[in-house]
């Protein structure tokens, strides 16, 4: 029978790029925040690309407020910056101090394991094949921290910008309003005032009746973008792990930032910084590792029936794995859950050939985390090629917008169908709202790509 190599191909540089187990506990015990963990490396580096700048201009001119109206935030709290969340986010967040935790726990074993000598191995022949299951345990828990930290800095800055996204939309509905609003009044004077039909231009109820129906959608929009805001906001202190009454604060930013991008983003550019960057593959290729040794662990031991396996010390189930998504309308594969009972029962044979087949199936769960780490790649970066189409689509659409906005204001003191200025209004608002759309779905795009490259293209937004 021929055993496995000791290391695969694709195995990965123990504990290269993250960050050291040792800062992770002094930073449980002091309650200081480690440094920010390195994306961990497998295979050769690649260089990142910054490649996005952002300009100071926002995407749409300040709007005009409404006399007496306040937001819910207006006055509460310091302001903090995308890398202030950040920050606290990345100190406070439960999920990351359990991984510390877990990481603690891990380390203390591994630790455990080496207090033993040479003459152990008599009463334990596996023991030496344990600690170097466990340092492939060490590079797993450092490698899950990774993969946390990518997702918490992606979420704080997706909700940080849907919570500016909102309000600038809050803004350009409420300015809506109150046009609407000016245009419906006059429209009711002049029917009030005026008698002689031919004067009105075919003005008439109906119409202002259909006026008045688009001051109520306008109305209904404002409320949206309201809730909007206060939804991302909550999201943002959930993820930030504090309380709106114990930790009040307010987004320093009051527009969504215009990005410029200084170097080309390819395809396959994304996918290889993926496929040497991404922590998941660190822990899949970690797991064949240490399936790989327990065939040698279990062929260490000649004569018992009963065998305990790295199970029996760990739940290797206990990973995150999503469920895969198969509707009419979305399709998500999904990942293969490894396989290692907690002992292996027999005679030395049949463990070791139970113990290779569980370290074949590792094998198929490294390759299925490579493909869907391929396929999130690809679909990220179409995602972000869609979203720079729709943003230079947008931008035109809202320059001709306000081509037709001026055109109608010219003419507003001659003619009498307010129904038109109305309704160039709405297009104009439509195209404003559209253009801010855009450009929250880009800085998306953009953040977005970031995680799915493990910080090889990092967009240097504002304040971070």
């Amino acid at each position: 029978m021929r055993l496995p190599a000791r290391t695969p191909g694709y195995a990965v540089r123990l504990l290269a790029g993250f960050v050291p187990l040792s800062a992770l506990l002094f930073a449980t015990v002091s309650g200081k925040q480690p440094p920010a963990p390195t994306t961990p490396t497998v295979g050769p580096a690649t260089p990142g690309a910054r490649g996005h700048v952002a300009k100071t201009q926002n995407p749409l001119p300040a709007p005009n407020p409404i006399p007496g109206e306040k937001y819910d935030d207006a006055d509460l709290g310091p302001e903090l910056s995308l890398g202030d969340c950040i920050a606290i986010a990345l100190e406070r967040q439960p999920s990351l101090k359990a991984v510390k935790h877990s990481t603690e726990a891990t380390e203390r074993g591994y630790k455990a394991l080496t207090n033993f000598g040479t003459a152990s191995t008599l009463l334990a022949p596996d023991l030496e094949v344990r600690k170097q299951q466990a340092k492939r345990g060490l590079m797993a828990t450092s490698a899950e921290y990774q993969k946390l930290h990518n997702e918490v800095v992606q979420d704080v800055t997706r909700l940080f910008f849907t919570a500016i996204y909102a309000l600038q939309q809050q803004q350009v509905a409420e300015n809506v309003v109150a046009r609407l609003d000016q245009l419906v009044e006059l429209a009711k004077i002049i029917l009030k005032t005026e008698k002689d039909p031919a004067k009105l231009e075919g003005f008439n109820y109906l119409k202002l009746r259909m006026m008045e129906n688009g001051l109520i959608e306008a109305k209904k929009l404002y409320l949206t973008a309201k809730v909007g805001r206060q939804k991302a906001l909550a999201g943002l202190r959930e993820v930030m792990s504090v309380d709106a009454r114990t930790f009040p604060f307010r987004i320093k930013d009051t527009a969504l930032p215009l990005m410029a991008q200084n170097k080309p983003v390819t395809k396959d550019f994304v996918v290889g910084l993926a496929l040497e960057r991404r922590p998941e593959l660190v822990l899949a290729a970690a797991g064949v590792d240490a399936f790989r040794l327990e065939v040698y662990a279990q062929g260490r031991i000649p004569f018992k029936r009963a065998v305990p396996t790295l199970a029996s010390g760990a739940d290797i189930k206990a990973k995150e794995i999503p469920a895969p998504i198969r509707t009419a309308t979305e399709y998500r594969p999904g990942a293969i859950i490894p396989e290692m009972p907690t002992q292996l029962v027999g005679s030395k044979y049949d463990r070791v050939c139970r113990a290779m087949a569980f370290a074949q199936r590792a094998e198929a769960v490294y390759e299925k985390a490579r493909n869907l780490v391929i396929a999130e790649a690809e679909g990220t970066y179409f995602d972000f090629d869609l979203a720079s189409e729709r943003l230079t689509l947008a931008k035109q659409q809202f320059e001709l917008s306000k081509d037709i906005q001026k055109r109608a204001s010219d003419a507003e003191p001659t003619t009498k169908q307010k129904d038109q200025l109305l309704q160039s209004e709405v297009i104009a608002a439509k195209a404003q709202s559209d253009y801010l759309q855009a450009v929250h779905e880009y800085l998306l795009a953009l953040a977005a790509l970031e995680r799915v490259t493990a910080g090889g293209i990092a967009p240097e937004f504002p304040g971070r």
